[in-house]
């Protein structure tokens, strides 16, 4: 029953009872430097330590949503800590950040300042982030990571791609921006100005801005460059071929997403998985966890899949079946939390 209610209490810290104040700023060191962390410890000695990466957020590293969830952990009595992944807060889908992802969960694991009781960290990841920590932890030399949440995470980086390109009106808006955003310069010369233009979408999308800066920006542009934006945005089939054939040529494509794919990586992971994912998620489909989930049991018996109406992207939802979904989502973070407690052998 304790569990239980450690589930139930963190759905609750981290919707009804939300605190979004920001942990205490700190440095850690890297083999490549320092870089900025948030740090959450617990009020008595941690029950474990769990490291917290934010997604694809214009907030970066500080997204009040990860603040929310990372408060609600320490008020179980976990140590949290949320570093900044740089190429990530720069909203780029990058190999790099794997590489950096894994630097940084050794880094803790192995810090005797924030890890003083040598506890093995667990990771909460969403989006692309967590597909991106899947492929960390599937990498690193040794078992050190006890248990892995991942919230709406992509299987196959080719899949996730056509999905956002598909012509579903449901599709998320933010999503297809972050995508013109990291491919285009592939397939366009010239593109400052189409960048600047991408950006400002992004930005008034992420920062809810009131009076949005899209116009003025699409008004201060080349001519063409604004005409070629609005018709990547009015005409999906030419926004689709525009992206594919920027994906095709990438640099070294062909290695590059063989990096970023999890489902090519999958097999190496054996510790503890729960995987959550929002039924009707309109940036990365919940299909990539289903068939993440399928491939991973061939392997792993470990592993809780668990698909809600109370998400979407990783923001709660309120629905008819509220008391059922709320607990099979407090069993999803039991599942996880179970994991947490393991000290480095």
């Amino acid at each position: 029953m304790k569990l239980v209610s450690e589930g139930l209490k963190f759905v609750y810290y981290s919707s009804l009872k939300k605190d979004d104040i920001v942990g205490d700023e700190k440095k850690m060191s890297l083999s490549s430097g320092k870089i900025p962390i948030l740090h959450y410890p617990a009020p008595e000695k941690p029950l474990g330590i769990i490291i917290t990466f934010t997604g694809f957020s214009v907030n970066g590293y500080k997204d009040k949503r990860m603040i929310a969830v990372s408060r609600a952990f320490q008020k179980l009595g976990y140590t949290v800590i949320t570093p900044q992944i740089k190429i990530i807060d720069q909203l780029m889908i990058h190999p790099d950040s794997v590489c950096e992802i894994g630097d940084v969960i050794t880094a803790i694991a192995n810090d005797a300042k924030l890890n003083p009781y040598s506890m093995k960290p667990a990771v909460f990841a969403p989006s692309y982030t967590a597909g991106m920590c899947a492929l960390a932890i599937a990498n690193l030399p040794s078992p050190i990571v006890s248990s892995l949440c991942l919230l709406g995470t992509y299987f196959s980086i080719q899949n996730s791609m056509n999905f956002v390109l598909s012509t579903n009106s449901k599709v998320d808006d933010y999503g297809m921006h972050i995508l013109m955003k990291n491919f285009l310069s592939y397939a366009i010369e010239n593109h400052l100005d189409l960048s600047n233009i991408i950006q400002a979408a992004i930005e008034d999308n992420g920062f809810k801005r009131a009076i949005p800066a899209l116009p003025r920006v699409i008004v201060q542009a080349n001519p063409a460059a604004a005409e070629l934006y609005r018709k990547l945005i009015k005409d999906a089939s030419f926004r689709r071929e525009m992206l594919l054939k920027a994906w095709s040529a990438m640099p070294n494509a062909e290695d590059w997403k063989e990096k970023l794919d999890v489902a090519s990586h999958a097999s190496r992971l054996f510790l503890p998985i729960t995987i959550i994912h929002g039924k009707e998620d309109i940036v990365i489909a919940s299909s990539e966890s289903v068939a993440l989930n399928d491939l991973l049991k061939q392997k792993n018996k470990n592993i809780h899949l668990n698909l809600t109406s109370l998400l979407d992207h990783g923001d709660l939802k309120i629905g008819w079946n509220l008391v059922k979904e709320v607990l099979n989502l407090s069993t999803a973070i039991n599942h996880f939390l179970l994991y947490t407690k393991h000290p480095i052998a």
